[in-house]
């Protein structure tokens, strides 16, 4: 049997399939000043080694943040049956496709069940 293969498997470099979604998220660390903040987010894809979020807060490359967040994108943060998951990583890249906004990839060092 003969296997197809497409050009997004052929021109994708990540190591782990990535899964597309829009969870809420809260993200916490420090902006591209040095000012620790607290903040809502969307992830909107993951894998087992990053997430990629949206959010209104400039972060700069390397940075630490903390994220949590509900594999559920109905109802707020707090409530629901989905487990809540906490994730630690740095920032592998940033971008502001719109004013007010950014997009931030993170590598995943560190993450646990809630």
């Amino acid at each position: 049997m003969e296997q197809s293969i497409t050009l997004t498997q052929i021109l994708e470099r990540r190591s782990k399939p990535r899964i597309e979604c829009s969870y809420p998220a809260i993200v916490q660390g420090q902006d591209v000043s040095g000012k620790k903040f607290r903040a809502n987010a969307t992830l909107t894809n993951m894998s087992a080694n990053g997430l990629y979020l949206v959010l209104k807060s400039e972060v700069q490359l390397g940075n630490e943040l903390f994220v949590i967040f509900r594999c559920s994108s109905t109802g707020p943060l707090g409530k629901g049956k989905a487990p809540l998951i906490a994730v630690e990583g740095n920032v592998t890249r940033s971008s502001q496709p719109l004013q007010g906004v950014y997009t931030v990839a993170l590598k995943i060092r560190h993450n646990r069940f809630l």
